[in-house]
């Protein structure tokens, strides 16, 4: 059952220094669209509702921040539309990875930074 995975407010809070309140805000949105559920009682909390792998970056973004695109302010017209046209890939390419996905290219760029004396 997710609602044993379902972690307090506060220890979130306080694990990654997130001020209570702006962090209750931002859980409320996610539970509005479906991406958290909460669960009441001592054993109580949020959890994803669905599986991390299902979950991406840019969904939980895009519920947050509204629908993000990179803006081509360029002043040299079409001469640098190739760069915009590659950044906005590139972007996309990172945020549409799952949670799941992020979870664990974040593992894995710690142990790279393990050193053991």
């Amino acid at each position: 059952r997710r609602h044993q995975g379902a972690v307090q407010i506060r220890d979130i809070a306080n694990k990654y220094d997130i001020p209570q309140h702006y962090l209750e805000q931002i859980l409320v949105t996610l539970k509005k669209v479906g991406l958290v559920e909460s669960y009441r009682g001592a054993q109580g909390g949020y959890a994803l509702a669905r599986e991390p792998e299902r979950v991406t970056v840019l969904e939980v973004l895009e519920h947050l921040e509204g629908r993000l695109q990179v803006i081509n302010e360029s002043r040299c017209g079409e001469a640098l539309s190739f760069f915009w046209n590659s950044l906005s890939e590139c972007i996309e390419s990172q945020l549409t990875m799952s949670l799941d996905d992020l979870l664990r290219d974040k593992q894995q760029h710690e142990q790279a930074f393990t050193y053991v004396i």
